[in-house]
């Protein structure tokens, strides 16, 4: 039986009330389930489920063969990059990073560079595991002063009027890149590239500080991790709708760092066979929201998000329709 749903006002209709997960009052359809999609989002957080249940991997962070160049290599630009004692600063800095961020993540178990113990095993024993390798390279440093019109380009408040006599604004640009491989050391299994700036205003007549390049390398460690994340976090998937679908609930919330105005798209998974002959799973994007809109709750380990552009009649958006994050888009 339809339950009504009264408002002060039509402009309130909109607005997010009405939720079955929120104030327990729901209309037709929110029941509604993607049975397209549902055998493949359910499969895979089965299988994610299960690699979380599974003993962590044990890992060792070691430097990359080709971070030999990096603090070695002569190269054109700002002195304070062509200090050697500095790059080496960076290596350990982009490691402690990397350290910090393997940590907390379940898959794997930090074990540190040790000589390798030979153990005799015997018939019936389970072998010890052995160690995954995951290196490290910053490709690239760079350290640019911004001119005043490049500050009000790049929406930087106050434009050059904000500058204080004698300052300056500087960038740092790292960029860098993280593999892992499997125990034998041969067979990559991701290779995740990131980038990072750090920008800071500084005075014209002191040398510049390492701190620029240190939180540089630090953005960029983070932001290749990121990719970690989204090919091997968990499958993001709608597990409620509400007002017929306008809004939609995710299986993730702020604990997996999904935040408000964060851009979701929406998609099913598709089984097609591919050039080679063999099955693919291609993916079909039904729409679009963002996390939080019109007062949409974002909690713990569920956020709610407004559809974009929604028609009751050629609705998209159900139960185990699969999601994902989008990208923050570059100003």
């Amino acid at each position: 039986m339809r339950k009504i749903m009264i408002v002060a006002a039509a402009a309130c209709a909109l607005s997010f009330v009405g939720c079955v997960s929120y104030t327990g009052i729901s209309e037709p359809g929110d029941d509604k389930v993607d049975e397209a999609n549902q055998k493949y989002a359910s499969e895979t957080q089965r299988a994610y489920v299960a690699r979380m249940k599974a003993p962590s991997r044990p890992v060792v962070i070691k430097e990359a063969p080709a971070m030999n160049m990096f603090l070695t290599q002569t190269t054109v630009g700002h002195p304070l990059y062509q200090d050697p004692q500095v790059r080496k600063e960076l290596a350990l800095a982009f490691k402690s990073q990397l350290r910090e961020k393997v940590v907390g993540i379940k898959d794997f178990k930090l074990v540190e560079e040790t000589t390798p113990v030979v153990s005799v095993v015997t018939e019936g024993d389970v072998p010890p595991p052995q160690n995954y390798l995951m290196t490290y390279n910053i490709t690239s440093i760079e350290l640019k002063k911004n001119a005043p019109a490049n500050l009000i380009k790049n929406g930087l408040s106050g434009g050059a009027g904000g500058l204080v006599a004698n300052q300056e604004f500087w960038d740092a640009i790292a960029k860098v890149e993280v593999r892992l491989f499997k125990p034998n050391g041969t067979d990559c299994i991701f290779s995740f590239v990131g980038a990072g700036q750090y920008r800071k205003m500084v005075d014209a007549y002191s040398p510049l500080s390492k701190d620029l390049l240190l939180g540089a390398v630090k953005v960029a460690a983070d932001n290749a991790m990121e990719g970690y994340a989204v090919k091997f976090g968990p499958p993001i998937f709608v597990t409620d709708t509400c007002q017929n679908g306008r809004f939609a609930r995710l299986n993730v919330g702020s604990k997996f760092g999904v935040e408000r105005k964060q851009k979701v798209e929406f998609y099913r998974n598709k089984v097609r066979l591919g050039v080679s002959g063999e099955e693919e799973v291609a993916r079909q994007v039904v729409g679009t929201g963002y996390v939080g809109k019109d007062h949409a709750p974002v909690e713990e380990d569920g956020a709610w998000v407004r559809v974009e552009d929604y028609d009751e009649e050629k609705r998209a958006v159900f139960r185990w329709t699969s999601a994902r994050i989008l990208p923050a888009e570059k100003k």
